[in-house]
């Protein structure tokens, strides 16, 4: 019961984080009077950036043993991630809504945009396991 409790005002706690977050960054993309492509490109994403950057910092500076193993896991690993489970939720929502879809089954993603993307990842991807 108590874990139940725990776990209930954990995500209270995740949500109230994400709501002051992103009201945050809409008051200072204002402040600092940016448009809000600005704000969503550059002052989200790196506020999205940051807990992965600090895993590495303090994998690192903590210097525990495997810390390095620690800060390379969470700069390789997290683009990685988050491109699979990006194309995966993409697909299977695809698939679960494909009557309501006015194209059904079909994605019409940017081929040559995600071509490109594709690529860039995998040419960096393959670079830092070759310096393993």
């Amino acid at each position: 019961m108590v874990s139940a409790i725990l776990l209930a005002l954990s995500f209270a706690v995740i949500l109230a984080g994400a709501l002051l977050f992103t009201n945050a960054v809409e008051w200072l993309g204002h402040r600092l009077a940016l448009g809000e492509g600005a704000v969503g490109s550059l002052l989200a994403a790196v506020g999205t950036a940051m807990p992965e950057t600090l895993i590495a910092i303090v994998a690192l500076v903590g210097a525990a043993e495997g810390g390095d193993q620690v800060a390379i896991g969470a700069i390789v690993g997290a683009p990685f991630l988050l491109a699979t489970l990006a194309m995966g939720v993409v697909g299977l929502f695809a698939y679960l809504y494909r009557v309501r879809r006015k194209h059904g089954l079909e994605l019409n993603a940017h081929r040559p945009t995600l071509e490109r993307d594709l690529l860039f990842f995998l040419a960096f991807f393959s670079v830092a396991l070759a310096l393993f």
